[in-house]
């Protein structure tokens, strides 16, 4: 016979395993988590060679409300080409017309007062167009994703070879964009994405560096950058069946992962690395700060609305980010999480959770807590370690998981030791007066209301002195009725106090005709918060309207609920849910109801211990013989039904395995 302590720790096993692979949210954050630490301890590099051209507050209020005119653009871009910057990209996209042209607004009086008018006057649009053309000028795409189709014929300037699979299966889509006029984007050197894509906390930690846009592929704003100011015409995507497997230009090559994106390694940014658009555009600034640089121009201004959250703590403007990954893309230095990474991750967490869950079954509790310490420390330094070349191996929650498991085994060995303290004398008379005063809170938990229990009947038969079970059912006025059946795991004080939680929430929020999904929630937060060791209910809940027959509820993890009609037709509805108490929950949401009608039907919901029970040696009862049973009796009343199965249960007087618990609903 398996020792059941190898069952529970391969359930452990076989959940972490789980957690790991399906990567819920939780385990995304705790990864954020780790990612961040990393961000703010060890990236103590400077951006070099990029500077940012910033419409800050000083210079929207010199200059006037935003947007501009195009010939400011025009004599920012003439003062800092005076001093040979590499390559100019801008964050601002220059998708509708100059609304401040002199010339457009020229023709616009000319219509309206239906005169010539015959002045000469500066098309700012033009002046804008010509000064991008004498420039090394990159210009934004904005990835849209609506139909909306706007006509605008401009194609990527990069030409893009690709080898094996096509690279649009990959990266991030989008079915639109957003993009300067077409006059405006011909005249550039590059055109380049600025779609940021932020992780489930709206924190921006990577970002793709090639995106589908309206079916075409594009660089992103940084990495076109880089390709003009380095005098490159080609970029190279290599693909395999696992996604994105190399892009590289003539002398950079960029660490992304299989989606096509790069983990920026934020390094400090400071002062120096910005020039306030107004001075350039007063032709008083350093002119150490624009020669040979990457000049980036965007805008710092908070009524502008382009500010992020970055994954070392601070706030920054929109633009930083395109730096960053310009300066990470020069350096060679983006931290690579890719494929491998998490290859490597996965077979250390396996590895780490296997030998931590069974070395303490196998070896001295003092040699075991040694192994646990020495492994955790030695993984996370190899981390560390391997972080300082710009690999980013993630064994926070492999930690987390490899203790849960640790200290799960360490406590069924502890148990399994302390088996004889378990079954002396003393440790009976707590077990025995726990189940006294658990067997005092159940009474008071269970309902006694005769004007409901025409329409609801219920029934609890324990196997012990205690129930593990639990029910209730409350009227709220003359059409509704409330109700709920459960079933606790483990048994004496702790499950009764768990189960007397439950009740309570259940009786104060009925009281107050709470929806269905929101009693779920508060009960699901109280059973998680109050828990001990893990504790949970498996539950249905509902609400019966008595005027419309139907009958609102969920199943969360219980065993399925019959439907009788009167033709005695069998129907059985599965849960839905996770058992309450399992994991916090922040939105009601996440209960999704079900209303069916009832009119002319039996609903009869049981707990385990009803199907499980003995009926005969050896035999039992099972959904096949319930039905049986009900066909026989010949009735669809439920305390006819719910009192003969108790009665067949338990009349050859055959040992109880679980408790026996039913309650049924008729209209």
């Amino acid at each position: 016979m398996i020792d059941k302590k190898y069952i529970y720790l391969s359930v452990i096993f076989l959940f972490l395993i789980i957690i790991k692979f399906t990567n819920p949210t939780i385990v995304q954050k705790i990864s954020f988590i780790n990612y961040d630490f990393y961000q703010k301890v060890f990236n103590r590099g400077q951006v070099q060679d990029v500077t940012i051209v910033d419409i800050d507050e000083k210079s929207i209020a010199k200059v006037g409300q935003f947007p501009w005119r195009r010939d400011i653009y025009s004599i920012i871009l003439k003062n800092l080409n005076q001093h040979n910057p590499k390559a100019i990209a801008f964050d601002i996209v220059f998708s509708e017309e100059d609304k401040q042209n002199p010339k457009d607004l020229l023709l616009q009086l000319q219509k309206e007062s239906n005169e010539l008018i015959d002045i000469e006057v500066a098309d700012t649009n033009k002046i804008f167009v010509d000064s991008i053309k004498k420039s090394k000028t990159i210009l934004p795409i904005l990835g849209e994703p609506n139909d909306n189709f706007v006509k605008n014929d401009s194609e990527p300037k990069v030409r893009i070879v690709t080898k094996g699979e096509n690279p649009k299966n990959f990266i991030y889509k989008f079915k639109n964009k957003i993009i300067s006029l077409e006059e405006i984007s011909n005249a550039a050197s590059g055109i380049g994405s600025i779609s940021l894509i932020p992780n489930i906390d709206g924190i921006i930690r990577n970002v793709p560096v090639l995106y589908n846009i309206d079916n075409r592929i594009w660089p992103s704003l940084a990495l076109e950058t880089v390709r003009v100011a380095t005098d490159q015409k080609n970029l190279l995507v290599k693909s395999n069946k696992n996604g994105i497997e190399l892009i590289k230009t003539r002398k950079n090559s960029i660490p992304s992962d299989q989606n096509a994106l790069i983990n920026i390694k934020f390094n400090k940014f400071s002062k120096e690395n910005y020039v306030s658009a107004i001075d350039v555009i007063n032709n008083d600034f350093d002119q150490k700060r624009i020669k040979n640089k990457i000049i980036l121009i965007g805008s710092s201004a908070q009524a502008l609305f382009d500010i992020v959250k970055i994954s070392n703590g601070k706030t920054v403007p929109g633009v930083e980010i395109h730096a960053h990954i310009i300066d990470n893309i020069l350096k060679n230095e983006s931290i690579i999480k890719n494929i491998y990474t998490q290859l490597a991750e996965n077979i250390i967490f396996l590895i780490l959770v296997i030998f931590l869950i069974f070395i303490p079954i196998k070896i001295k509790p003092k040699f075991s807590i040694l192994f646990f310490v020495g492994s955790i420390f030695v993984i996370n330094l190899a981390s560390v370690i391997i972080y300082q070349f710009n690999f980013y191996l993630d064994f926070l929650f492999s930690s987390i998981a490899g203790t849960l498991a640790f200290m799960t085994s360490l406590y069924f060995r502890y148990l399994e030791e302390n088996s004889i303290a378990i079954e002396n004398e003393k440790k009976q008379s707590i077990l025995k007066k726990e189940r006294e005063i658990a067997g005092e809170v159940q009474k008071k938990l269970f309902p006694n209301n005769k004007k409901i229990e025409k329409y609801i009947f219920a029934q609890n038969t324990p196997a012990k002195d205690v129930s593990g079970d639990y029910y209730d059912y409350y009227q709220v006025n003359d059409n509704e009725i409330y109700f709920i059946l459960g079933d606790v795991t483990g048994k004496g004080i702790k499950a009764g106090i768990l189960m007397a939680n439950a009740a309570a929430v259940f009786r104060s929020l009925t009281k107050m005709n709470s929806s269905v999904a929101k009693t779920a929630l508060y009960i699901n937060n109280q059973v998680k918060d109050s828990s001990y060791q893990a504790m949970f209910i498996t539950a249905i809940l509902g609400r019966i309207n008595l005027e419309k027959k139907e009958m609102e509820f969920i199943n969360m993890g219980h065993e399925p609920m019959m439907v009788l009609d009167q033709q005695f037709n069998f129907e059985y509805i599965k849960s839905t849910l996770p058992p309450m108490g399992l994991m916090p929950v922040k939105d009601e949401s996440f209960f999704k109801t079900t209303v069916m009608d009832i009119s002319n039907k039996t609903i009869l919901i049981y707990t385990d211990g009803v199907t499980e029970g003995y009926i005969d040696e050896g035999k039992e009862l099972e959904v096949t013989g319930l039905e049986n049973e009900i066909k026989k009796l010949n009735s669809t009343s439920p305390e006819k039904i719910i009192s003969h199965t108790s009665k067949i249960l338990t009349e050859k007087g055959y040992t109880l395995r679980d408790d026996i618990t039913a309650l049924g609903i008729k209209i």
